[in-house]
Parts: structure tokens; C-alpha cells; sequence
């Protein structure tokens, strides 16, 4: 018999069952795969029926129905940005080949009100859980709404991890921030780098305001002046505030930056101003990615291990969603720093800039 649709609308576990002629219960475990036994001429009728029809299993359903999440939301910063890439692809891999989990990767756009849309978003998709990559650009104007709808949403059930300090009341998969800018600011002066420009992102950021910490502590104990600068970390940003920072101070003979993005946009105005990398001016940045080995020179960099971090949230996630045990962050991912060629030893600064 032909499998004919009795909906008005997308077909239904029931219309399969009906054209199979066999009941819901039965349709549902050869549509599940379970393990229960089922007649191998009713479990062909099954599958035949819903190819004809067209079936496609609602996931929502069954999470409304108590039934354990398939999914889980990832909101990252901005996707043209080589540091979220990097993130989102180690997410779902990990989402996908290690526990059967798919993820939704939202594009907040550096934007703190799509942050908030988006989270109430995924929940309304009963996800099991969110990974908040890409926060810190705006939080002081939005922290309150966001700590509230966190709470909530955790309240609801929905496991919430970030992949950055935000002092929101969830776990956080990181390096240390502080030691990160300890780390950069050492690359400088153990080459005798004693006056240096600190080019980081929005001084609200919880890990900016870290990472400066860290930077300026060990730049004071070396006896090292700083000039410190703010810009989005993007490329153009980048170019712009080495720009203003060699101009106010040409003495400066190297920088510290916080994003490969912005550290690429550096060196651009860097070759445009006739200044040559590392014989004139070295530089360091924080983001070890795609972009910073295709670099020329290439960029000495400190890894963020954005891909551990990423998978160990997910991991996390998953134990949560599927009952195991909660996989909580021990301790801050190590730093590693990667010696390429934009940095050396400083002649005079560039006092005739």
C-alpha cells in the first residue's frame, strides 16, 4: 500500500506508523535504532514508509518530552576572525565525532545585544547547553541582563560554560590572562626591550584588564616604560593604533598585541610606514592561528590554546547534558610561546618617525 500523509502539515511519527500498518511505539524504535526487537518485515515497512513520506524525526519534541539534548549553542565574537574559526571548529567536531551532539553556531558580530538574543534564542531551541566564546567586547553595558538570563537559563537546566573571564557564575575554559601578559612583555624585555607600547582590547574586558595586569607588573619590575593603548581587535584597528602610538612615542621599540587579527593589521602599517619587522620594531601577540603563521615575518606569538579550551567546555557540556560526571575545569591551560621572527634585540627606537 502506498504511504499516504493524513497531516496538513510536515509529516508525523503517526503518518509513518499508519501507512507501515504498524503502531507509534513500534515505528518510534526502528526510527530510534533501539535495540528492542522488532520484526524484520515491519522494521522494512518502517523505514520504507517514512522515505516515502519523507519523515524527518522532531528533535524538539522529544526534548520537551523529558528526553536528553541532542544539542548544544556555541555564540562566538565574529566569524571573519581566524580566533573565533578555530574555536567553532573544535567545538562541533568535538560535539559531534566524541558525543554524538550538534551544535549551533550563533555570530554575535561583536555585538553585546546579540549575545542576549541569541542565548534566549538557543534556549528557546531546548538546547542542553551554551559555550560563551565570544563576550567582553561591550559587558559593562549588558553584564546585569546577561548574568540574569544565565541564571536562569541555568535554572531551567541549560549548562552554561565560557571560554573567557567574565565574572559571570559559570565554569571558565582558559589559559591564565595574567601570566599572558607576563608571558608577552617578557618575549620583549629578555631581547632588552625597555620601552614598549601595550596595544590590547576594550579596557571593560574582564581579560583584558588581566592580561594588562600581568603585562605591567612584570614590565615594572624590569624597570620598563609602557604606553598603553585600547582599539577593537580587528586588523584595521590594529594599523590605527600603531599609527597613533609611534607618532605620540616614537622611542617605543616594540609592542605587545592582543589578537593575531590586530597584530596582522600592525604589521601592515608598520610596512607601510617604512618600518622594518624585527630590525626596527618587534612585536608580540597573544593567538596562535592560521593567520599568524602566514605572516611575513612570522608573528612570535603565545598559543591560547583556543581548540583545548573549546573542547574541554564541550566536554563538560556533553557530561552534563548526558547524566556523566561534571568535567570541571582543574586548573588554567598552559601557555606556550612560539618563537617566530618579528621579534629581536632594539637599536634607538624610531625617534625620526
Amino acid at each position: 500500500m502506498s504511504a499516504k500523509k493524513q497531516s496538513g502539515n510536515a509529516p508525523t511519527l503517526a503518518d509513518v506508523a499508519r501507512a507501515a500498518g504498524v503502531s507509534v511505539s513500534t515505528a518510534a524504535r526502528v526510527l530510534r535504532g533501539d535495540s528492542y526487537p522488532v520484526d524484520p518485515a515491519l522494521a522494512e515497512a518502517v523505514k520504507a514508509s517514512a522515505s516515502e513520506l519523507r519523515y524527518v524525526r522532531n528533535i524538539h519534541a522529544r526534548n520537551l518530552r523529558g528526553g536528553a539534548s541532542t544539542m548544544m549553542g556555541l555564540i562566538v565574537g565574529d566569524m571573519l576572525d581566524p580566533y573565533y574559526g578555530e574555536i567553532a571548529e573544535a567545538v562541533t567536531l568535538q560535539a559531534e565525532t566524541r558525543h554524538g551532539l550538534s551544535a549551533i553556531v550563533c555570530n554575535m558580530q561583536r555585538d553585546a545585544q546579540l549575545e542576549l538574543k541569541y542565548c534566549a534564542q538557543l534556549w528557546e531551541h531546548r538546547v542542553g547547553g551554551i559555550i560563551l566564546a565570544g563576550g567582553g567586547f561591550d559587558q559593562w553595558s549588558h553584564f546585569d541582563k546577561l548574568a540574569d538570563l544565565v541564571r536562569r537559563m541555568q535554572d531551567a537546566g541549560v549548562v552554561v560554560a565560557s571560554l573567557t573571564p567574565r565574572g559571570l557564575d559559570v565554569p571558565t575554559f582558559s589559559v591564565d590572562h595574567e601570566s599572558l601578559g607576563q608571558v608577552m612583555a617578557k618575549t620583549l624585555t629578555d631581547r632588552g626591550h625597555r620601552r614598549v607600547g601595550i596595544l590590547l582590547g576594550s579596557s571593560h574586558s574582564e581579560a583584558t584588564q588581566q592580561r594588562l595586569r600581568g603585562a605591567m607588573q612584570h614590565l615594572a619590575k624590569s624597570g620598563a616604560g609602557f604606553i598603553i593603548e585600547h582599539a577593537e581587535y580587528n586588523a584595521q584597528a590594529g594599523a590605527n593604533s600603531i599609527d597613533r602610538l609611534l607618532r605620540a612615542h616614537p622611542d617605543l621599540t616594540g609592542v605587545l598585541v592582543g589578537s593575531s587579527a590586530m597584530a596582522m593589521g600592525v604589521l601592515a602599517r608598520l610596512v607601510e610606514l617604512g618600518i622594518s619587522v624585527p630590525n626596527d620594531f618587534s612585536v608580540v601577540c597573544a593567538g596562535k592561528t592560521m593567520m599568524t603563521s602566514w605572516s611575513s615575518p612570522k608573528l612570535t606569538t603565545v598559543d591560547l590554546s583556543l581548540a583545548a579550551t573549546g573542547r574541554a567546555a564541550t566536554d563538560f557540556i556533553a557530561s552534563r547534558i548526558q547524566g556523566g560526571e561534571p568535567l570541571l575545569p582543574a586548573e588554567p591551560l598552559p601557555l606556550t610561546l612560539f618563537e617566530g621572527e618579528s621579534v629581536t634585540q632594539p637599536r634607538e627606537g624610531l625617534l625620526k618617525l
